[in-house]
């Protein structure tokens, strides 16, 4: 156990949130406040922890944050995470993405705090790269609305840090799922992953949707080797100040992962523009510099879960 910390974690309620909420309350003895809007979160993804005399929720966003000076970690995942849907509501996307998070920056300043603070980045930052495997040196091509604001809260940080003593990890996911990832009753929920959305198909008898020809390749990292990525993040001795990589370090393509959940029921339907034809990640430095590694594999979870 390390020693205890009051910390935060924005966007407590929804699927990475809950699940880091999860992992902390197992792993450690923190006192952890949660905030989340819930216009994505669902308050059943937390329920579970209510009563827990470490743990206090309040229906929040970021910019009704007042002060930061009670906690020694910010862990900062609310967004909203919907490629397609940041093309035509733009400014619900940038508030959400980028204006909500600098309010976190501009209470550090007012207040002269500096806690460590876990961005959620994207690996949506990289487009289609040109290096595969994908180091974190890889040039940047925004193929959408919500990876330039992504990345553009990334640059925020490395900016702001020029200037005052900001502590800051941008962890780059690639394509999580896991427990939690896809709500059924919500078409909009944060990072509906295709893994979810598949096996939520599949047990409704329904058929699989396939964009495209189903050749584009995805790195899938179980959501919980996330969660021990911003944990080892907060804990690690010294400023880093910099980003990871967080993937799995393997790729599967959609119709292959069609294949393996229903392999009778697929249907193909046109290709959505704005996403990448391949994501794999290049975790050398993650593995270096944090000392972490993933666990489950995606087959692996989808044999557990047939």
């Amino acid at each position: 156990m390390e020693k205890e910390k009051h910390i935060l974690i924005t966007g407590v309620a929804g699927f990475i949130g809950s699940n880091l909420l999860d992992y902390l309350i197992d792993e450690t003895n923190w006192k952890i406040t949660g905030i989340d809007n819930l216009s994505t979160g669902n308050l059943q993804n937390i329920q579970h922890h209510l009563q827990n005399n470490r743990f206090s929720f309040e229906n929040k966003s970021c910019k009704d944050l007042l002060s930061l000076k009670p906690y020694s970690v910010i862990f900062h995942l609310a967004a909203l995470p919907r490629i397609q849907p940041s093309f035509n509501s733009i400014n619900e996307h940038l508030n959400a993405n980028l204006i909500q998070a600098t309010h976190l920056l501009e209470l550090m300043i007012k207040e002269q705090h500096y806690p460590r603070l876990i961005y959620s980045g994207s690996s949506a930052a990289y487009g289609t790269p040109t290096q595969i495997p994908t180091p974190e040196t890889e040039r940047i091509d925004c193929l959408s609305p919500y990876a330039f604001q992504k990345y553009e809260f990334e640059k925020y940080l490395e900016l702001i840090a020029t200037r005052y003593p900001i502590d800051f990890v941008t962890l780059r996911y690639f394509n999580p799922y896991g427990n939690r990832s896809f709500n059924p009753k919500n078409s909009f929920n944060a990072y509906s992953s295709v893994v979810g959305i598949f096996l939520n198909k599949r047990e409704k008898g329904e058929v699989l949707l396939v964009t495209g020809d189903g050749s584009q390749k995805r790195d899938f990292v179980h959501v919980l080797d996330l969660a021990k990525a911003n944990y080892l993040s907060a804990i690690h001795p010294v400023k880093l100040n910099t980003m990871f990589n967080v993937g799995f370090g393997e790729t599967l393509s959609i119709l292959e992962l069609a294949k393996l959940i229903s392999p009778n029921n697929i249907k193909f339907i046109d290709k959505r523009e704005g996403e990448a034809d391949i994501t794999f990640a290049d975790t050398t430095k993650i593995k270096k510099i944090l000392n972490w590694k993933p666990g489950k594999s995606i087959k692996t979870y989808i044999k557990e879960n047939a």
